[in-house]
């Protein structure tokens, strides 16, 4: 690390600079965003422009050459940079530069022009990499960016100035003086708004794509304090401000009716763009051994309202972006939910408020083409090439929602109070008809009743087509296109025999659905079904295997699935024995609903064996010689690459399991 006395050079000689070129363009406004002539506009960013550049030359000088050029271009002052944001008697240490430099940059982050906030934000960027090598002074820089994004909060709130006092010490960490870079926001009479930021948002994502390139030591603390600084922002001013609740910024022309939606998604927009790097790391503990991110869980919920809540009446394509920012976000938050029913509780509930539409869409999906063009033709592109791309997008929010929704709800329903989740929610004695035994706060009963509502809707209302195959098939169908996906959700599915169990003495017409819904995606069945979609090629599953994106998924998917099979052999080899449970669950429910005539009944002849209609399926020893065949051939050619030396892992445990196969196989 460089000396101390270099560093504070480096930071008098940057504020030198930005001072004297930027100061003078930083006169106060009425109010933001700032207005520029054409000409004033050319002027700013001829100056902004040539601050980074300088900046960036700077960086790039031998540090011995830049020491002496320190010496010369220093101000009259002499060696200690008298920084005028600092009157007060006491050793220079260089941070009133800093808050002078961000405090300044940050003027520039409201005007009007998005020219002059772009290259406002490369500036704090070029600043950025130039201090991390002063690791403690960057540091600072870092929880001065967050510190203006607390503050501009603020002014957007129009909270009074003792809030702002109160809050200071939380904005930054105790080594920092919040109150001089405060007084610095002051001093240069800046107002921000809501512009700032969201442009801040964006350069913290900047510099955090820049600490993952570099493969920096500090991108550990940034994340950190990022996480820290995100878990306190004021999140109910920004609901009330979102909702309307606040009258004085109805009086703001800078909130009109027109624009403040289309603002707030804007900055939820960055905020997420944001938390989607931070979430993209490895395992984080806090000094306090708290695990960081279960800090978001609860965040998540809040800005999903902010994003997603009231009119959509603005751009479509910002509102399909956010949705798939924040299921991306829940997505990558989901193994620290599993903590807390009241954490999975708000998650479900947020899912079914807004993204009931993905969640309920029919899961058989198809666009119509033209019979005479091949797969993938130009001519076919031009056609529907539109239509496509919208329905892949949106194929790919519904199964994200789904896997979300059945994850949260299958964990729920078979919560078994062994103290391994923890509950806070509060008690409903009205979710089903039936209590669950061994859940004392009826958490079960809600995972049930989500099961149940949303299996009622995509299956028994009729979401399937006469001309697709079963409910299964197509429910794997839509998986089969993002492998990660596809072994994440057979994995979640694997538990869907417990929601059974749970519930296995009550007969209520909701239960019996859920009996339906768990038999329906019974595991050993759902293996015979995508052995089956896989057209029985074993060489998939090996490609599956050593892929490294999904290798582990589907590892850890064929290692259960095996040992499932080997516990229930007879009904692998013998699939009638599924659709006859099928039928049973189907005749009990009508029976219970009273029913009869539902021409949507799983009868025997349109879902003879579960898998639909194709008479491949439907000749349940075939089933089970063709996956017999596929996995012996798997067991052999895993065999090979392991003498070979070929395999990226130790193969030795599904091999055992393929073994154990093999002996029941060969038993009959």
């Amino acid at each position: 690390m460089p000396p101390p006395e270099m560093q504070k050079r480096k930071l008098a000689r940057i504020c030198d600079l930005v001072s004297s070129s930027l100061l003078l363009h930083l006169e106060p406004a009425p109010s933001p965003p700032r207005q520029l002539t054409r000409e004033g506009e050319r002027q700013l960013l001829l100056a902004l422009s040539t601050v980074n550049k300088t900046i960036r030359r700077w960086d790039q000088e031998e540090d011995e050459w830049a020491c002496e050029l320190f010496q010369e271009t220093l101000s009259d002052s002499g060696e200690v940079h008298s920084c005028c944001l600092l009157p007060e008697a006491r050793p220079y240490d260089g941070f009133g530069c800093l808050a002078n430099i961000v405090s300044m940059l940050v003027g520039f982050l409201d005007f009007c022009s998005d020219y002059v906030k772009h290259s406002a934000g490369n500036i704090l960027i070029s600043v950025s990499s130039t201090l991390i090598k002063f690791e403690s002074i960057w540091i600072q820089f870092i929880e001065l960016a967050w510190g203006a994004i607390h503050a501009a909060s603020k002014c957007v709130h129009n909270t009074s100035h003792s809030t702002t006092d109160s809050n200071s010490d939380d904005s930054t960490s105790s080594g920092t003086r919040i109150t001089s870079f405060m007084t610095a926001l002051s001093e240069h009479r800046l107002n921000t708004s809501r512009q700032t930021m969201s442009s801040l948002f964006r350069v913290l994502h900047a510099i955090l794509k820049f600490l993952k390139q570099s493969d920096s030591d500090l991108k550990d603390d940034f994340i950190c304090l990022s996480i820290h600084q995100i878990h306190k922002m004021p999140w109910n001013l920004f609901h009330q401000l979102h909702a309307g609740g606040l009258a004085s910024c109805a009086k703001d022309s800078r909130f009109s009716t027109s624009n403040d939606s289309a603002q707030s998604r804007i900055l939820t927009g960055s905020l997420l763009q944001l938390l989607g790097s931070l979430l993209d790391q490895s395992y984080l503990r806090d000094t306090d051994g708290q695990d960081m991110f279960v800090k978001l869980v609860d965040v998540v919920p809040k800005i999903a309202s902010l994003s997603l809540g009231g009119q959509h009446d603005g751009s479509k394509s910002l509102y399909q972006y956010l949705k798939h920012k924040i299921l991306m976000v829940m997505m990558r938050l989901k193994p620290y939910i599993q903590q807390d029913c009241s954490h999975i509780v708000s998650w479900l509930k947020l899912l079914r408020r807004y993204f009931g539409d993905l969640l309920h869409q029919p899961i058989s999906q198809h666009i119509a083409k033209p019979e005479n063009c091949l797969e993938d033709s130009p001519f076919l592109l031009d056609m529907v090439d539109l239509v496509e791309s919208q329905d892949k997008s949106t194929r790919h929010l519904q199964r994200q929602a789904i896997y979300l929704f059945l994850s949260c709800s299958i964990c729920l329903s078979y919560n078994r109070n062994d103290g391994a989740l923890q509950c806070s929610c509060k008690r409903d004695e009205c979710l089903l008809g039936d209590k669950v035994q061994g859940c004392s706060n009826h958490c079960n009963c809600f995972g049930l009743s989500e099961i149940s509502d949303w299996f009622q809707k995509c299956y028994l209302n009729g979401s399937i087509d006469s001309k697709s195959s079963s409910f299964a098939l197509s429910f794997l169908e839509l998986y089969m296109e993002e492998d990660d996906m596809l072994f994440s959700i057979l994995l979640q599915l694997l538990d869907a025999p417990l929601v059974f169990l749970k519930i296995a003495n009550f007969e209520t017409k909701e239960l019996v659905g859920v009996k339906l819904f768990s038999s329906i995606f019974d595991p050993v069945h759902l293996f015979h079904l995508l052995l089956f979609l896989l057209h029985y090629d074993h060489m998939v599953l090996v490609d599956y295997l050593i892929s490294r994106d999904v290798g582990v998924l589907c590892a850890q998917y064929l290692l259960r699935c095996l040992r499932l099979v080997s516990q229930s052999w007879h009904a692998f080899v013998d699939d009638s024995v599924y659709s006859t449970k099928i039928e049973k669950l189907n005749c009990k429910r009508q029976r219970i609903s009273g029913d009869k005539d539902s021409d949507r009944a799983s009868s025997s002849n349109q879902y003879k064996n579960g898998s639909g209609c194709d008479k491949e399926v439907e000749d349940s020893r075939k089933l089970f010689l063709d996956a017999k065949k596929c996995l012996y051939l798997l067991k052999r050619t895993l065999e090979d690459l392991q003498k070979k030396d070929l395999f990226p892992y130790n193969p030795k445990p599904l091999l055992r399991s393929l073994a154990r196969f093999q002996e029941l196989g060969e038993q009959g």
